[in-house]
């Protein structure tokens, strides 16, 4: 009996270790991907229908509801469209999703409410998906387009789309479509990469399966410092050799957008998103030396938006060029994310503005769908869902009430004024490491930001067991003593405490050091 108690406690001691470090790879954002996706065998992947998502990082929190028929819209019990509507098909991905905002604040939708104001009988689909490129947009049109039947496609195209046009797979890991220089779509079968197993589930097990190789997608220009990612190629003054291939695929795209929307009956309209370094210089100046690492005279940012314009143009395709708009709009505002790079609640509402002004100069809507004479109507004021203070001053505020009470109870002889003050410069120290850290972070390259964080993490344990010293090898026995008497069921909690006392011994001896344990909580 004693053996198997021994044996049960070296089982629980080892399982509390695999759980501490798969929570630990979770809180530093190594843990499993989720997706709202699922495999698609013509498109690649689409948006699982009559389904939830959820995404919360450090600048948004957002729910993607998707109806029934695969789309971030109203609910549809079918495509048809309604009587006497005209209907705005919008083809795109995150940014036209929104993947960084409420419906509320989503261009597309701030379109349609516009519209329905000026009591226009008008109908707008958003068909956006997360990582499409003009291939799959334009292959939902095909799928599509009959059942839908819109009146006016807008393509809202991005920079990547460029690169990933030439490509048959997304990042090594997801086949999608692709269309040929003349337009034909290429005859293939794609392949579900998608890993359903169990050890998809864990971000341990995760880390032991070999990922896909995806070092074709990524070159280095010369006199760059390090590889970048290709789909950074349409930026180059001196694009490489491969960029010949991705425009001629781009152009068979844009060639069966052109006939498709003809074979509709429908006006098609290109609008190229411009990204954040177009419209404001300080990130452009960051972004080149962070991710291409190259000075300003190898690279433009305009350049993918002019390339795709005049693409656009050269196949007989109508297009819009925001930029001038989003330029004059900024005013020293973000209008995009900094970590993140797509369009905020501000940035969408100056795209709807201009998207609709522009609309209506081109004479995008026929006789009785356009705005009745002499209204006029302003942008529709939005209601945010998430108002008010940060997340973050809200949990700060909370935590600092809480934590001052606590050290009044505790700690009764101390001035009064001064557990206010110390809970206040402890939290402040603690937010400032973590948000200020995830800037840091953000501003290195992808490839190498990962790799920062685990380092800051394992150099702080480091330390930790340095302040420990001779501790340690208490430590070790006492662990011993107890499997070796064959406590098991006293195992968890004998780590856990000396883990959490551990800490905070360095903590109360290292002032400096402290905020960072504590971050550690």
């Amino acid at each position: 009996m004693k053996a198997l108690n021994v044996l049960l406690a070296i089982v629980v001691s080892l399982v509390l270790g695999v759980v501490v470090l798969e929570v630990g790879l979770r809180v530093i954002g190594l843990g499993p991907k989720h997706t709202m996706n699922e495999f698609d065998d013509s498109l690649g992947w689409s948006k699982v229908p009559n389904s939830s998502f959820r995404k919360k990082t450090s600048e948004f929190d957002v729910t993607y509801d998707i109806n029934a028929l695969g789309l971030r819209d109203d609910p549809m019990s079918d495509p048809a469209k309604p009587a006497n509507t005209f209907r705005v098909v919008v083809l795109g991905d995150s940014f036209t999703l929104g993947l960084a905002v409420d419906r509320n604040d989503l261009f597309v939708d701030q379109l349609e409410r516009w519209w329905k104001a000026e009591n226009r009988r008008v109908d707008v689909i958003n068909t956006g998906t997360e990582g499409y490129d003009t291939d799959q947009e334009v292959l939902w049109l095909l799928e599509h387009g009959q059942e839908f039947a819109p009146d006016l496609v807008l393509l809202m195209a991005y920079e990547n789309d460029l690169y990933w046009n030439g490509e048959t797979q997304y990042m090594g890991a997801k086949d999608k479509p692709r269309f040929m220089p003349d337009g034909q779509l290429e005859t293939r079968t794609l392949v579900d990469h998608t890993d359903k197993s169990w050890k998809s589930r864990f971000a341990l097990t995760q880390k032991l399966v070999p990922r896909p190789d995806d070092s074709r997608f990524l070159f280095q220009p010369d006199g760059a410092p390090h590889p970048i990612l290709k789909e950074f190629a349409p930026l180059l003054l001196s694009p490489p050799d491969f960029m010949a291939a991705v425009l001629d695929h781009t152009r068979g795209a844009l060639r069966a957008l052109k006939a498709e929307g003809e074979k509709l009956g429908a006006r098609v309209i290109v609008v190229p998103i411009p990204s954040h370094a177009v419209v404001d210089k300080d990130y452009r100046e960051s972004f080149g030396a962070r991710a291409l690492g190259l000075p300003p005279d190898r690279w433009n940012p305009d350049k993918p938006v002019d390339t795709l314009l005049a693409l656009s143009k050269e196949v007989g395709l109508e297009t819009l060029d925001p930029r001038t708009t989003l330029k004059a709009s900024a005013r020293g505002e973000d209008l995009y994310n900094r970590v993140d790079w797509h369009l905020n609640a501000e940035g969408n509402a100056i795209l709807a503005q201009f998207l609709h002004d522009q609309l209506d100069y081109l004479g995008a809507f026929p006789p009785g769908h356009t705005a009745p004479a002499g209204v006029g109507l302003d942008m529709p004021e939005v209601v945010h869902e998430h108002g008010g203070a940060p997340a973050w001053l809200r949990l700060y505020a909370a935590l600092w009430a809480v934590l001052t009470i606590l050290y009044l109870f505790t700690y009764r002889d101390e001035p009064k004024w001064q557990p206010p003050l110390k809970v206040g410069v402890m939290l402040s120290a603690i937010f400032a490491i973590v948000i200020g850290g995830r800037r840091l972070i953000a501003l290195l390259p992808p490839q190498v930001a990962k790799y920062v964080a685990i380092a800051f993490v394992v150099g702080l344990l480091c330390f930790v067991l340095y302040k420990i010293g001779r501790r340690v090898t208490t430590i070790l026995e006492l662990i011993k003593s107890f499997v070796l008497r064959g406590h098991w069921y006293l195992m968890p909690l004998i780590v856990v405490l000396l883990t959490i006392g551990s800490l905070l011994v360095v903590a109360a001896s290292s002032p400096l050091v402290a905020p960072f344990i504590y971050t550690l909580f």
